[in-house]
């Protein structure tokens, strides 16, 4: 049981980088330079992030240790919008729905 909590961690971190990479990636380009309202859109979601204290990789239950980093890779997660953050719920619910299926004997 413990390979499959540590696999689901890994999965989850692996998805949560894509996300962030593929937030951050096209705020720059080499022909228009930088894309103010994609810059603006992660400025807000981490000052919203900040302030509020809001930290998903608190609530999923990894330990960040330095203290604010979780706010602000939040923020940036959150930059995306609410189809992406319920991607992510979909994608925790999906493995937690695994996990309670091994768990009990059924997958």
């Amino acid at each position: 049981m413990e390979t499959s909590l540590d696999f689901t961690h890994l999965a989850l971190v692996a998805f949560l980088v894509e996300a962030l990479i593929q937030t951050i990636k096209p705020i720059y380009d080499k022909e228009t330079g930088w894309k103010l309202d994609k810059v603006v859109s992660i400025i807000v979601g981490i000052l919203v992030c900040l302030t509020t204290n809001v930290d998903l990789f608190a609530e999923l239950g990894f330990v960040v240790s330095v203290p604010f980093l979780g706010s602000v890779l939040t923020g940036v997660i959150a930059s995306r919008g609410s189809n992406f953050v319920h991607d992510i719920f979909k994608f925790v619910q999906g493995k937690a729905e695994q996990q309670k299926q091994e768990f009990d004997g059924v997958g």
